[in-house]
């Protein structure tokens, strides 16, 4: 007889308990902590983004770094980003490029947030860049392989098969990519309204893009499951940036619209930490673009990001919410 089977209990089963009872009592004194705490989103805005059709590399790059130091509180922008990464450490870069070919993760955001990570220390080959689905890969986004600078560009759609999000849906298991290819993820979203959840940003872009959902997961306006796969992410890997492509991004038709007269260029790159003021922030602007439009608010479906909240994942409270605005 192994150990604690007299009890009723296996081994296994014996430190899965101790582990979930200390997660548990971790997700309680965060939820606790964010009834008070504050968030802090920096918007780094510029006017020169653009160059015809196409983003100028230069400037987008002088906005992260802008955005960078502005969170940070640095001075310089390799140290900033040594806040979120250091040599010997295998970092991911979430993209989001189901709006193909609208509204994607720009490449000259991506560029410039691995050249952020390399001045940190962190070595090519322990850089990937990666999303979910092999069809949304392509010519006109990105192509599997080896990015400019040495990165690892790789399709997903591999499922570990010992890891699952526990949803009201049922269980989901992980995309591999994230849990064993890399050690933390760095999350680079967009910003897009959504059918069903009302907006798409750093929660879901997590949720849908490093999970495979199941058919309930879109039901209630994608709540609660949302909330549950980003509480089942944090508790697997580290998350310790968000950076939002704003550059351009559509306010109806999303999350992969199909006509151009509703995406707008909002000529901005948004840096945080936390997921929920985040989305809480770049929800307000797209609300904002669909009344300007005479278009339907979509507020009551945007109820995942408070969820969230409720979980502990960050801060919905607009009050406690810090928006800082750059300039470049």
């Amino acid at each position: 007889m192994a150990p604690h089977d007299e009890f009723g209990i296996t081994r296994r089963g014996f430190f899965q308990g101790v582990v979930g009872t200390a997660v548990a009592a971790t997700l309680a004194s965060r939820r606790v902590a964010a009834e008070t705490m504050r968030a802090k989103v920096v918007r780094v805005e510029s006017p020169d983004v653009w160059k015809g059709d196409t983003r100028r590399p230069e400037v987008v790059a002088a906005m992260i770094s802008a955005g960078m130091l502005s969170f940070t509180g640095e001075k310089k922008a390799d140290a900033a980003w040594r806040q979120f990464v250091t040599p010997g450490m295998r970092v991911g870069f979430k993209l989001n490029l189901l709006g193909r070919p609208l509204v994607i993760t720009a490449r000259e955001v991506t560029d410039a947030a691995v050249v952020g990570a390399l001045s940190a220390g962190v070595k090519p080959g322990d850089i990937t860049v990666w999303d979910r689905k092999p069809e949304h890969f392509g010519s006109n986004s990105y192509e599997a392989g080896t990015g400019k600078h040495g990165e690892r560009i790789k399709m997903g759609s591999n499922w570990h098969d010992a890891m699952f999000a526990e949803t009201s849906g049922g269980q989901v298991p992980i995309e591999r990519i994230p849990v064993e290819d890399t050690d933390v993820t760095i999350n680079l979203p967009v910003i897009k309204d959504h059918g069903g959840a009302g907006v798409t940003g750093a929660l879901k872009n997590v949720a849908f893009g490093c999970y495979r959902n199941h058919r309930q997961a879109h039901g209630g306006n994608c709540d609660p499951y949302i909330a549950e796969t980003y509480e089942h992410f944090v508790k697997t890997t580290k998350t310790p940036l968000i950076i939002l492509d704003a550059t351009e991004g559509c306010f109806d038709g999303g999350p992969a619209p199909q006509n151009s007269q509703t995406v707008w260029r909002e000529n901005a790159i948004y840096i945080a930490t936390d997921p929920v003021a985040l989305d809480v922030v770049m929800r307000d602007v797209i609300l904002g673009k669909r009344r300007a439009a005479g278009l339907p608010d979509k507020l009551r479906q945007c109820r995942h990001i408070e969820t969230a909240a409720a979980r502990g994942l960050g801060v919905a409270d607009a009050s406690r919410i810090d928006i800082v605005t750059v300039k470049v």
